[in-house]
Parts: structure tokens; C-alpha cells; sequence
């Protein structure tokens, strides 16, 4: 399964392994957004966060 963690108007994906909690989700996505800003020239503060779960099952 795979969650989608939103910053703002950018979107990261995150493997759900099993057995973790919201937590590790939340830092794993916080870490890969983290990442992707380093990338990036420009930054901007996210002002939401909204997650979507895919996947079969819980």
C-alpha cells in the first residue's frame, strides 16, 4: 500500500509498511518533502497537509 501525504499543492508518496503507525508515515513523508525542497530554488511553507491512503486493504 501506498499513502499521498500533500504539503500544500505538493504531493509525496510514501510506502506503507506493515506494522507502522501515522507517526512513521508522517515522518517518512515529512523526510521525503524535506528532500524535495532542497531540490527545489524556491521554497514556500505548506499552509495544509492532507493524506490519501491507496490500496487494497488497511
Amino acid at each position: 500500500m501506498k499513502v499521498t501525504v500533500t504539503f500544500g499543492q505538493t504531493g509525496v508518496v510514501v510506502p506503507c509498511k506493515e506494522g507502522w503507525t501515522v507517526r512513521d508515515l508522517i515522518q517518512q513523508a515529512t523526510q521525503r518533502y524535506r528532500k524535495l525542497l532542497e531540490q527545489v530554488t524556491t521554497v514556500c511553507c505548506p499552509s495544509a497537509v492532507m493524506v490519501s491512503i491507496h490500496g487494497d486493504s488497511f
